[in-house]
């Protein structure tokens, strides 16, 4: 259901700090698999003040309730040769939810309404790291599942973060680091 290896204490000791740091503003990046099968998490810039500035009308939002990942950061990855197993963002204040901008986010543009959700980078999975008053509490991870039009993006995995982490898969089996 989930790849233990990626969830690793350093993993998340890293990621954890990466969301920390930016709050109260969107923290934001991927985790990715190298060549050699080392996982580590690559922290990127939040472009949505940016992107603020230059278009208020379009994007009215700011930082501290959106993230835009630069979209070379994927190639990026690519061209190193890495597999991107997760794109990671925090909430500040608010909660590990995946709210319709995280769904427009993961999945590729559709000009109807009734067109099905395809996912933006099949195979890659999304978290959502909860970040209160400048700490994590609380991470989940959700997975893309094209037989739910209501639910298109359902939770794989629960992390408590607090002392350690508690790693929980949804179905009930637990594992704790």
């Amino acid at each position: 259901m989930y790849d233990e290896d990626i969830w690793t204490d350093d993993v998340l000791n890293a990621l954890v700090q990466w969301c920390e740091d930016a709050y109260p503003k969107e923290g934001c990046g991927l985790i990715v698999r190298t060549g050699d099968e080392d996982v580590q998490v690559r922290g990127t810039e939040n472009l949505a003040d940016k992107y603020h500035e230059l278009d208020p009308d379009q994007y009215p939002r700011t930082a501290e309730s959106f993230y835009v990942i630069d979209s070379r950061e994927f190639m990026k990855a690519d061209d190193r040769g890495e597999t991107i197993e997760v794109v990671f963002h925090s909430h500040a204040d608010v909660g590990d939810y995946f709210s319709d901008e995280d769904v427009d986010a993961a999945t590729m543009p559709r000009t109807e309404d009734d067109e099905p959700l395809e996912p933006a980078h099949p195979g890659v999975d999304w978290l959502v790291v909860s970040v209160r008053d400048g700490e994590a509490d609380h991470a989940t991870l959700f997975r893309f599942d094209d037989g739910s039009a209501d639910e298109p993006f359902v939770p794989v995995l629960e992390i408590e973060i607090g002392d350690g982490y508690h790693v929980q898969p949804v179905d009930g089996v637990s594992r704790s680091r």
